[in-house]
């Protein structure tokens, strides 16, 4: 995995990424290291399933956001997200380091029991806090 050629560092005050009317935006308030690494057909290009995005914030690293940007299969979302955790486990090991997760789709509900079920697996089984959102997510750090 070269995560040197998929990845845009940067400390810009918006980092953000749009696919298929779906945002993820991040305003970098304290003006932090973030690597944007595009995972999907870059870092990971065979044929196993991988999320879209992550994001790591500080060097050395100190959060990552894992990020997919889903039509409405939830369910195929949270597998992309959990397959990428895995092969990145050895990468974001480390105690200090605090994962989330996003899946952002077009599925309404975004908080129905199968989604809570989700949020409750990816803690117990990855450690790492699901969040669902509709088009959209803006966030600070």
């Amino acid at each position: 995995m070269d995560f040197k050629k998929c990845s845009k560092i940067n400390n810009n005050k918006i980092i953000s990424t749009y696919e298929n009317h779906k945002a993820f935006i991040i305003n970098n308030v304290g003006l932090r290291i973030i690597s944007k690494v595009k995972v999907d057909g870059c870092l990971i290009t065979d044929d196993r399933i991988r999320c879209d995005y992550l994001f790591e914030i500080d060097e050395p690293i100190r959060k990552v956001i894992y990020l997919e940007l889903k039509g409405k299969n939830v369910n195929k979302a949270y597998e992309q997200l959990e397959a990428t955790i895995g092969y990145l486990k050895k990468r974001h090991n480390s105690k200090v380091v605090k994962k989330r997760a996003y899946i952002i789709s077009s599925r309404v509900p975004q908080a129905g029991a199968d989604v809570q079920q989700l949020k409750s697996s990816m803690a117990k089984d990855c450690n790492v806090q699901l969040v669902v959102r509709n088009r959209k997510v803006e966030i600070a750090i």
